[in-house]
């Protein structure tokens, strides 16, 4: 099989999800959900743990609409999917693979909002100092990393695959989010 089309399949349930999110803070649904913050406000050295932006509404809709994404692809998908899932869990258990899909995104975010907010970078920006292309690229692959982790139970990719995974994440990232400022769903890139 080819693998960019797996890279991509293994990717899609996380990038709808995803669009989805960013539909859901621009049409304010559950605003309930979004004025919980997932630090519910604790701060390290007199400083916020993650920020304002960082929220259950934004937990909880990336987390559903990955378990949901991964089922309807699965399900729409049929023969395709099993020729282009990569793992058995992914293959017969969609559900389960996209909440872990989704947990690892959430969590794999956390760090590096955490690191941004102890050196007093601003949610969604970049330092202006050398730092920047270090932090361009953590907020590009932190997800990623996250959701290796979190499928690392399950399922481990190989070093090509893995590398394949980063380069689209790199690629799609920037495109997609260039993608929702043109159609007026975010305010900007990054």
């Amino acid at each position: 099989m080819n693998p960019v089309a797996q890279v991509l399949w293994f990717s899609a349930p996380v990038i709808i999800a995803g669009l989805l999110h960013v539909a859901v803070i621009r049409l304010d649904w559950i605003p309930a959900l979004a004025r919980l913050s997932l630090d519910a406000g604790y701060t390290v050295r007199g400083r916020r743990l993650l920020g304002d932006n960082k929220t259950v509404r934004g937990a909880v809709v990336m987390i559903s609409s990955t378990i949901i994404a991964a089922s309807a692809l699965a399900w729409v998908g049929g023969e395709l999917h099993r020729h282009l899932a990569v793992a058995e869990l992914q293959r017969d258990h969609a559900a389960l693979w996209g909440l872990l899909l989704g947990i690892g995104y959430v969590l794999g975010e956390l760090p590096n909002s955490f690191l941004k907010r102890q050196l007093d970078i601003a949610p969604g920006a970049i330092p202006r100092n050398g730092c920047g292309a270090v932090f361009w690229t953590l907020d590009q692959l932190d997800s990623v990393f996250g959701i290796f982790l979190a499928l690392a139970f399950a399922w481990r990719p190989d070093a090509v695959f893995a590398l394949l995974v980063i380069v689209v994440a790199l690629v799609l990232h920037p495109a997609v989010a260039a993608l929702m400022v043109m159609v007026k769903l975010k305010d900007r890139i990054g």
